[in-house]
């Protein structure tokens, strides 16, 4: 699905790459502190390009007319500061056709709708972001440290969620985390 050969000289910690990432699995990104987690997440969605080879979805390169919205990536949480959260979810829910709904129930999101993003805590802020972008329609989800700010039942429950996206909806999902309850839910850890 995903396949990447790329090459970052002596820039970055990642060195040279060659993995495919398959649809129906997920992939963990496991390593310290600046070992190129981010970085490899931002080269496989088109965000940045490698020094040298390839990234291409489907034989297609990322970011290209014929891979659009192939290929989401759930990085840092951003809100309109004028909007409820009930808001911002229509306004995903009309761009992306997601079930608002659906969403609210999964992630007990209902009591926040009227309130501004700026008014909740983090934990709340993080669920409200990761239901909004977790379930648009796209073949590959990229996360970067999704279970930040997020208790340990959230964290099981987004364990739970990214299965549910590989096995149900035949996605590749590529997660960078340090939690052992999300890399215990990956197929494969990449080492980096």
């Amino acid at each position: 699905m995903l396949s990447i050969d790329a090459d970052y000289g002596h820039s970055t910690p990642l060195g040279h790459l060659e993995k495919n990432f398959a649809l129906g699995h997920i992939y963990g990104l496991a390593g310290p502190n600046g070992s190129g987690k981010s970085t490899l997440l931002a080269t496989l969605g088109g965000e940045l390009a490698p020094l040298d080879g390839s990234v291409k979805c489907d034989g297609h390169p990322v970011g290209t007319k014929e891979q659009p919205g192939a290929v989401v990536t759930v990085a840092e949480p951003v809100f309109l500061p004028d909007l409820t959260v009930g808001e911002h979810l229509d306004l995903i829910g009309k761009a992306t056709g997601v079930d608002v709904a659906k969403l609210c129930e999964l992630w007990a999101l209902d009591p926040l709708l009227p309130h501004p993003a700026s008014r909740l805590s983090s934990g709340q802020r993080q669920r409200v972001f990761l239901a909004a972008q977790l379930y648009q329609p796209a073949r590959a989800v990229l996360i970067d440290e999704p279970e930040r700010h997020l208790d340990a039942a959230w964290t099981e429950f987004l364990a739970s969620e990214l299965r549910y996206l590989a096995d149900e909806e035949n996605r590749c999902v590529v997660v960078a985390s340090h939690s052992d309850t999300i890399t215990q839910a990956c197929d494969e850890v990449v080492q980096l």
